[in-house]
């Protein structure tokens, strides 16, 4: 076996579940608000061009996807970001969702020749981030996003060395778990080290569609790059997991430079993930319709008043600028308050500390918790409900 397993820390659902598994409870009670999957309806066009194309399930996919799905992409990114010249055949291929994606290239991009490879990531982050870099052979690096610092990711305490041996650095904007968008300063100071220090700047981008819906949506990576450009270090994932409510159907897409792409290429035609031709149907269509995309920021509109409506006010608790996620500072250690909070109320949450580091003395995940604003109305009335008794009972 790869020694680098070895490596590889439990998910923060395996440790939820240590956590939680002397207590007893009824599974129709349980509501859980630990997970970031969507709980609203598929678009049924989505399902329907897929049961009508079910025959061509017969048929091997191309790990480069159909014409038309990559059209789809380009025309989305041209619509929804400050980017035109993009070549459907150049810039863009499909993924099997992000993180699948993510992994991917990870392992693809890591030079284990050179001395001491690091992927920098911020902290806390989304699991995969770390695991892979593990896998990849590289050390990961964590760049603390705290709370006194709005949870921006504190770029100014990396030392010379650290971006010398960067080989990668992941940003997801809107951050997962604090909803936290990066700035356009803050995209251009990434971009200017990535070009002094020749390292590739990731962007995780699938909550980038769901923001209030009367807001500016979040900056993307392609809103402050030209991503034809000769030596361009960015690369972006797009994913209709949390965009459209298609999680299950495991498809997005990666988009960069022409010759990243050429090798990203290479590599997943070894890899062998690729979309059924269903899939990269119902995937493009689902790509090029905004109607849906916008009724869904609407629902989570209604969704995130109802939650905060429910916490005390005194909390003065705000929606994020993006995701849908409530990153909820606690009065008391978030593992015991997660446990409580599930076995007084059957509530499912997440401690912030599973998806934070110990890092410069401190897990900035620690005393945080994150909930998934996702459910219907009346099960968030429910839930928050709880979630906020249960914080009176800590105060």
């Amino acid at each position: 076996m790869n020694n680098q397993l070895n490596s590889l820390t439990a998910y923060p659902f395996q440790y939820l579940t240590d956590l939680l598994k002397e207590i007893k409870k009824d599974p129709k009670e349980i509501i859980g608000l630990h997970i970031g999957e969507p709980k609203g309806k598929a678009p049924k066009e989505a399902i329907e061009i897929i049961n009508a194309n079910s025959l061509s399930l017969s048929k091997y996919p191309t790990s480069s996807g159909e014409i038309k799905l990559r059209e789809a992409y380009c025309n989305q990114l041209i619509e929804r970001f400050d980017i035109n010249n993009i070549d459907p055949n150049k810039h863009v291929l499909p993924l099997s969702g992000t993180r699948e994606g993510i992994f991917a290239f990870i392992q693809s991009a890591i030079d284990v020749t050179k001395q001491s490879p690091k992927v920098l990531l911020p902290n806390p982050f989304y699991k995969i981030y770390e695991g892979a870099a593990i896998m990849a052979g590289a050390e990961p690096y964590y760049v603390n996003s705290i709370e006194s610092e709005g949870f921006r990711p504190d770029l100014e305490s990396i030392p010379e060395k650290v971006w010398e041996d960067c080989q990668i650095f992941i940003i997801c904007s809107p951050s997962n778990p604090t909803g936290y968008c990066l700035s356009r300063e803050e995209y251009e100071i990434l971009l200017e080290k990535a070009d002094r220090y020749n390292f590739f700047l990731c962007s995780d981008e699938c909550y980038v569609d769901i923001y209030p819906s009367l807001s500016n949506p979040p900056l993307g990576l392609l809103d402050c790059e030209e991503i034809s450009r000769k030596n361009s270090k960015s690369v972006v994932f797009h994913s209709l997991s949390k965009r459209s409510n298609l999680a299950g159907l495991r498809s997005g897409f990666i988009c960069a430079e022409e010759e990243i792409i050429k090798k990203i290429a290479l590599y997943r035609t070894y890899h062998g993930v690729t979309l059924s031709l269903p899939t990269q149907m119902a995937s493009a269509w689902a790509w090029s319709d905004t109607n849906h995309v916008k009724e869904n920021r609407i629902g989570y509109d209604k969704k995130y008043q109802t939650a905060i409506s429910c916490l005390d006010a005194t909390e003065q608790i705000i929606r994020p600028d993006g995701g849908f996620y409530i990153w909820l500072k606690l009065p008391c250690d978030d593992q015991e308050f997660a446990k409580s909070l599930y076995k007084n109320e059957s509530i499912l949450s997440l401690p912030g500390s599973y998806l934070g580091k110990e890092n410069e003395g401190s897990n900035p995940g620690k005393g945080f918790l994150r909930l998934a604003v996702v459910h219907d109305i009346a099960t968030i009335q429910k839930a928050f409900t709880a979630v906020n008794k249960t914080l009176l009972n800590f105060k």
